[in-house]
């Protein structure tokens, strides 16, 4: 009996305080979730400009990632379809997409370090680089900066893939021809050779000097080469709209060997928030000071850019794209990714996004 009412008078005592705790946290637990509640509807409240974003973007029927910059700041991103239909696997705002030709700006940014290093000049000929190369001595930095070197490299994989810099050096240099001078003819291996010069200025693989000068500097941590990405990143597929059908898969160009040939030229992987973090760069001071910049591209203050990229070949374009539209002097900038694309440059959807953004 003892042990009995000794158990009772313990268990009362605690019976109590244990109703208030679960008083107290049942009042507390509600008023929090009633708060969080507020909160989600609050944030979810719909952006008019927001929406109209992704209305423009649903109804071109590309799909991918957007990254939108307004003075400097990240003010939306989004992801639209699927990276992986057969698997249900949706895009998402970490997804990793061939940036292409948005790499060349890169490429040149490093061109133009170099010439603030003293070590160049846009005026400075090809023939201490590439003795041997046709022209040499009267092609310039800045024409291949420009596409107006006269070289043109095919844009076609060569049937296996190049595993070094110096394979993929030599590529370019073995199937250039030389076809005029002065005229602007877009080739990948302009840039190629830019990376050659890299290479050599820097005394390290072009990949070390874009890790050195453009990665780390903005902590861009999820940009990778093509032959260096991370196990567990996979890279979306390549679709394609056609005939009012999405995911079409027919007439893929997509290849390691095509990619391998593209050294400075397009063989880089990123988000569209890294891609969007490079630009704005280009205009705090971070990579280059202000003139420099403008120096480089040709442009002015106030001025509106677009910048396209499409890993190609053979004159067909694949359904990787990569789209930039804005004002970088003023950090008000449009980043698309997409790894589902038309054969046609999206200049409607870019300038209509353009007057979203002024608008968020």
């Amino acid at each position: 009996m003892l042990t009995n009412i000794k158990n009772k008078k313990w268990f009362i005592p605690v019976a109590s305080v244990f109703l208030v705790i679960l008083a107290f946290s049942s009042f507390y637990f509600k008023n929090n979730i009633l708060h969080a509640e507020t909160n989600k509807t609050e944030a979810s409240s719909p952006n008019p400009a927001e929406e109209k974003i992704d209305d423009l973007i649903n109804s071109a029927n590309l799909f991918g990632t957007v990254a939108i910059v307004k003075d400097g700041e990240f003010v939306y991103t989004n992801s639209y379809g699927l990276s992986n239909k057969d698997k249900n696997i949706k895009n998402t705002t970490d997804t990793i997409y061939p940036i292409a030709s948005l790499q060349k700006n890169m490429t040149a940014v490093i061109i133009a370090q170099l010439i603030s290093e003293d070590k160049l000049t846009y005026d400075t000929t090809l023939t201490d680089f590439y003795p041997d190369l046709e022209h040499a001595d009267e092609i310039t930095i800045r024409q291949l900066i420009d596409h107006t070197s006269g070289y043109v490299m095919p844009e076609v994989s060569i049937g296996k893939v190049l595993t070094t810099e110096d394979e993929q050096l030599a590529n370019a240099l073995e199937t250039s021809v030389f076809q005029d001078n002065n005229n602007y003819n877009y080739s990948n291996g302009n840039y190629t050779l830019l990376a050659g010069i890299i290479k050599k200025l820097d005394d390290m693989p072009y990949e070390e000097s874009l890790q050195k000068r453009i990665l780390d500097p903005l902590e861009m941590n999820n940009t990778y080469l093509w032959n260096h990405l991370p196990k567990g990143k996979t890279i979306p597929t390549e679709y394609y709209h056609r005939n009012d059908s999405d995911y079409v898969t027919d007439g893929a160009v997509y290849s390691e060997e095509l990619m391998s040939t593209l050294l400075g030229a397009g063989n880089l992987y990123s988000t569209a928030k890294d891609v969007a973090t490079f630009e704005i760069s280009l205009n705090n001071g971070v990579l280059l000071k202000d003139e420099d910049y403008l120096e480089l591209l040709g442009i002015e203050h106030n001025q509106l850019i677009e910048r396209t990229g499409n890993i190609s070949s053979e004159g067909t374009r694949g359904g990787y794209s990569s789209y930039l539209y804005g004002d970088i002097t003023n950090q008000n900038v449009i980043i698309f990714l997409s790894n589902q694309s038309k054969d046609e440059y999206p200049e409607q959807l870019m300038t209509n996004m353009y007057e979203q953004l002024l608008l968020l």
